[in-house]
């Protein structure tokens, strides 16, 4: 409401000036009708009114008229006493005029003053009305009603400590003053001014002497030297406002009551445009939902994947652990396979081929080291079996270890919004926990083709006599040499074990790498055990913290649901409760209508001033000027001559 005083202060200032102001745009216009050509003259100065008026004003000025239009705006200012008796009251009547034309004017107006040009405003016909010539333009004159009456009836008391006490009584005395001051609507005008006009009293004070100000409701400002006390009352309401204050040489200037139309002081906000930025908050906070429902997927998928990732993590470790474990035997049974080849090898590398007799001797040695060789090969096939075993775990773990996750899907949750600090930072280690154990996935997948072709060897060492290039179809190849050193020495044996000595010399050199190879493998898969073994750590952690995360993201989802579902009609519900607090300062809206006489059209707007009197001090009169006696008619016979 302060806000609103404010502004219709502002335009009662503007309401005592306006009679010389240019009129608002976008006036109503009323079409009336003009004098003939070079009419400006007698027909227009004895043109009757007995018509009645209307939008053609001047129809019987005769023939040849033309139609023009012009808007006309009534100011009424009132004169009143310091206890609000009405003394005089005056319309500023102001015409806007688009085209020269000459119009009729109705008012029981006791005295007219022309305030454009030297044009006699006389009553002409009938003793209500006058008709008068404009030229395009504004034309201003000022009609004095005889008797008029307000739409607001105004009484004023006075006090002194409590005494009802005529004001002028009170000039120059000191004490506790109070003022009452009333408007009530007058039932004798028409009730649309009371109904749609808003007043604004203001009271104007001597700074100097009135102390200790009291004005429930009002506005007090300085100005100059005196302060000013505005008090607001709403249309249709009757106003009562009282102000106190200790006075010493109690004086007192005007009152003065503004009234205007309501509408074109205050202007009610839009409800619609509160209604739309309303609304477009709801789809925000419903937008808002939705990205808290997919972060929650996202959360639920992230858990999943964490859950896979240490069922997987686990498989891995798991699996090493087992490669690990069986290292050791592998190693002791690829060393013994490594020194039998060698020792075989060495054997018949220092056989003397050359004399047959000595062949025979060598039978027994040729059957000890068949015997040697399909240990070597059961062992073989031992290792190939642990290195398939291991190979099996590692390939389950590694594929455990996979994710349907992407890196822009656990970078994207990482990002989420709606995350605190402390759920960001778990997101961020969770998706660094995920980085390490897809980095030891693929690095499994890049020296897997080593441990395939190591396997490989190993498994053809270990097969059976029908395989070509076995452990199994060497010691059938020495035993048969051995025989047939038994049988006499064949030619065709002592080749046979010649070749076989180079091919023992050549897989023992072959086998001597791969063993090297194995140990050095060995040594590695001790340290991806270790490794497994943290990891496993690290994913159960990652996988906790995943399923904790899944939940918040659950519960902040929750209550974005609730806001949604709560504030989804909220722009409806601040629409009401605006429209409610609205319905007490809704008015008729003011159609504009002579407040001087009813048969006037083309108004376009209506004011009021009213000014309370000052109460001061009486001017001392003057003492009378002495009449001068009667010159007599000497005195003006010598007055010719003087």
């Amino acid at each position: 409401m302060r806000r609103m005083r404010k502004a219709f202060g502002g335009a009662a200032a503007v309401a005592v000036a306006v009679a010389m102001v240019p009129a608002l745009g976008g006036c109503a216009m009323s079409s009336v009708e003009t004098a003939p050509e070079g009419g400006r003259g007698e027909d227009a100065a004895t043109a009757s009114a007995a018509d009645g008026g209307g939008d053609r004003a001047a129809a019987d000025l005769g023939p040849g008229s033309t139609e023009g239009a012009f808007a006309k705006t009534e100011v009424v200012y009132a004169n009143l006493t310091s206890e609000g008796a009405v003394e005089a009251v005056y319309v500023v009547n102001r015409f806007d005029v688009e085209e020269p034309l000459v119009i009729r004017d109705f008012g029981a107006y006791e005295g007219r003053v022309n305030l454009t040009d030297q044009q006699s405003l006389a009553a002409q016909g009938a003793a209500d009305a006058v008709v008068f010539e404009a030229d395009e333009g504004v034309f201003f004159y000022q009609g004095n009603l005889a008797q008029a009456q307000l739409p607001w009836n105004v009484q004023v008391a006075y006090s002194l400590d409590g005494r009802p006490m005529d004001p002028r009584l009170m000039v120059g005395m000191s004490g506790q003053v109070e003022v009452h001051l009333t408007t009530t609507r007058n039932a004798d005008v028409n009730p649309a001014f009371a109904d749609s006009f808003m007043q604004q009293i203001t009271f104007t004070l001597p700074g100097d002497t009135w102390t200790n100000l009291q004005a429930e409701g009002a506005t007090v400002s300085a100005a100059g030297r005196d302060q000013t006390v505005a008090f607001t009352v709403l249309p249709g309401k009757d106003g009562d406002v009282t102000l106190s204050a200790t006075v010493r040489d109690f004086r007192m200037g005007e009152v003065s009551i503004a009234a205007l139309p309501y509408a074109s002081v205050v202007e009610m906000p839009d409800v619609g445009d509160v209604e739309g930025e309303m609304t477009s908050l709801t789809d925000a906070i419903a937008a808002l939902d939705e990205g808290a429902a997919e972060l929650a997927a996202g959360a639920d998928d992230l858990a999943d994947g964490a859950k896979q990732l240490q069922g997987g993590a686990q498989q891995l470790a798991d699996g090493l652990g087992q490669v690990n474990s069986s290292s050791g035997a592998l190693l002791q049974a690829s060393g013994q396979i490594e020194r039998g080849l060698s020792a075989a090898a060495a054997g018949l590398a220092g056989a003397d081929f050359s004399a047959i007799e000595q062949l025979g001797h060598l039978a027994d040695q040729l059957e000890a080291l068949a015997g040697g060789l399909s240990q070597l090969s059961e062992a073989s096939a031992q290792v190939a079996e642990g290195l398939q075993s291991a190979l099996g775990a590692m390939d389950s773990a590694a594929a455990g270890a996979e994710s349907d996750l992407t890196q822009e899907e656990v970078q994207a949750l990482v990002m989420a919004p709606g995350l605190s600090d402390a759920e960001r930072a778990t997101a961020q280690k969770l998706a660094q926990q995920w980085g390490a154990l897809q980095v030891m996935a693929g690095t499994y997948s890049q020296v897997r083709p080593a441990f395939e072709g190591a396997l490989a060897l190993v498994q053809t060492m270990g097969a059976g006599a029908e395989r070509q290039g076995s452990l199994a179809s060497m010691a059938a190849g020495l035993s048969q040499a051995a025989e047939a050193l038994r049988q006499g020495a064949d030619p065709s044996a002592v080749q046979q074990l010649a070749q076989l000595g180079e091919g023992l010399q050549q897989l023992a050199s072959q086998y001597g790498q791969f063993h090297e190879g194995l140990s050095a493998y060995a040594g590695g898969v001790a340290q991806l055990a270790d490794g497994a073994a943290a990891l496993t750590g690290g994913v159960d952690s990652l996988s906790g913290g995943t399923a904790e995360f899944a939940a918040g993201a659950g519960q902040f989802t929750g209550g974005m649901g609730q806001l949604a579902q709560e504030t989804a009609t909220l722009p409806q519900q601040m629409r009401q409760r605006m429209d409610d607090a609205m319905a007490d300062y809704e008015f008729p809206e003011f159609q504009p209508v002579s407040f001087v006489d009813e048969r006037n059209t083309a108004v376009q707007a209506v004011q009021f001033v009213m000014t309370l009197a000052a109460v001061e001090a009486p001017e001392e009169s003057e003492a009378p000027a002495e009449e001068e006696p009667e010159p007599t008619i000497w005195d003006r016979f010598t007055a010719l001559f003087a």
